[in-house]
């Protein structure tokens, strides 16, 4: 019986891990903007903030880097939470490599800052942008994520919207909206695997799954 609440215990710890991680990152951002001089929302960008044009860029790169821990811990947490509520192990795998990857580029980053020519996690972090998509699908597929359903449907147009800004299809000027374009992007990138870790939270602590 102790194992077993053990066991349990870990993988809630594991899902809070999963959840906290776009806190982290957006946090880190908030914590970092006072140290940019003549700081903009709309045109500095999260990788701007941990730059040498920081005067603190430590601040912002220290929690790229947790924000990393966070993203890998959660993948793990996620990988094995999701089975218990009638998840595919499949797709519970797609969507931890996802979290994976979040969390491996976010550490890439923070440890690669601009000017850095590696600061760009390249291949590392594709699984941000299929996260939109293999969330939806997760949730689609179970019957207890279906709270999320609308949501998350809401948030692959909204996916939609920033990668046709960001290419630059819509004529937007990037150079005066590019920060809040990529701030965005990260929102609707990070936030569905964190709102499943969240639901699979409560529903494995309500009893469902056998953990």
């Amino acid at each position: 019986m102790r194992r077993h609440q053990l066991q349990l215990r870990t993988l809630r710890l594991l899902l809070i891990a999963a959840f906290a991680v776009p806190f982290t990152y957006f946090g880190a951002q908030i914590a970092a903007a006072p140290f940019f001089p003549d700081y903009s929302p709309f045109t500095v960008s999260a990788s701007d903030l941990g730059s040498s044009r920081s005067t603190l860029p430590a601040i912002l790169n220290i929690g790229a880097i947790l924000t990393g821990v966070l993203g890998t811990l959660g993948s793990v947490g996620l990988a094995l939470a999701l089975p218990k509520i009638a998840t595919t192990t499949t797709l519970s795998w797609l969507l931890a490599a996802c979290m994976a990857s979040i969390g491996l580029a976010a550490a890439w980053a923070g440890l690669h800052p601009l000017p850095s020519s590696q600061h760009d996690p390249g291949a590392l972090g594709a699984g941000m942008f299929a996260a939109p998509f293999v969330s939806a699908l997760v949730a689609w597929k179970v019957k207890l994520l279906r709270p999320l359903h609308v949501p998350l449907l809401l948030n692959l147009a909204a996916f939609g919207a920033c990668a046709w800004v960001l290419s630059g299809v819509a004529g937007i000027d990037l150079s005066a909206y590019g920060g809040l374009a990529q701030k965005v992007l990260a929102l609707v990138c990070f936030a569905p695997p964190s709102a499943i870790a969240f639901f699979s939270f409560k529903l494995i602590g309500d009893g469902h799954g056998d953990a």
